[in-house]
């Protein structure tokens, strides 16, 4: 193959931020992006995210196919933190990078883009980490190696780890909440998610 013909190897992926519905719609998937589902739902998943106003879907893109992402987004309605009050705290849903693109740090790169031009400085993002989410099969890892792992990244964005009542994340030692406080956060943003971390919640 020339230089003009060949395909860039893995870990040669750019970073493209808070991409609209139009511009997702056009990559490709590669099949490795199916963690949560098969991986043209999943797709199809972060194109409905990235048509809400607040949401922010980022991706790593190697030869217009999406390798990784990280998807921002409200908490849902059928959750209890979907019970804020304020409207405007965000969940970090998901990050997920496909398996020959691992060990490049795109994770850690697509969150920093992500903060880079602090469009969520005003308030809090959490994540809930949850063990059954995590890719133990492929990784490797036992649950509390991932649940690690996970920390080290969310940590490097910003992200610090936080107690809770929800019984949900409780239910599991390798589970965890993490969140990260924007610096010019608004206090009743804050309150509100130490009102909802705080307040027990039951699942099942």
């Amino acid at each position: 193959m020339t230089e003009a013909t060949a395909r860039p190897v893995a870990g040669e992926a750019r970073i493209e931020v808070c991409l609209s519905p139009e511009t997702l719609g056009a990559l490709e998937s590669h099949p490795g992006i199916d963690m949560f589902r098969p991986a043209a739902k999943q797709h199809q998943a972060l194109i409905g995210i990235a048509r809400d106003a607040q949401s922010c879907v980022s991706v790593g893109v190697d030869d217009e196919r999406m390798v990784a992402y990280a998807a921002f987004h409200p908490p849902s309605d059928v959750e209890s933190w979907g019970e804020d009050r304020t409207g405007r705290l965000i969940e970090l849903g998901a990050v997920e990078v496909a398996p020959p693109y691992r060990g490049q740090h795109l994770a850690e790169r697509l969150l920093a883009a992500t903060f880079e031009d602090g469009r969520y400085e005003t308030t809090v993002v959490f994540a809930t980490m949850y063990v059954w989410h995590y890719d133990l099969k492929r990784t490797g890892l036992n649950d509390f190696a991932y649940k690690r792992l996970l920390e080290r990244l969310y940590r490097s964005a910003g992200f610090e780890a936080f107690n809770t009542a929800d019984a949900e994340v409780r239910s599991s030692s390798a589970n965890q909440l993490m969140a990260r406080i924007g610096a010019h956060a608004d206090p009743t943003v804050v309150e509100e998610f130490h009102r909802l971390r705080t307040r027990p919640r039951f699942f099942g």
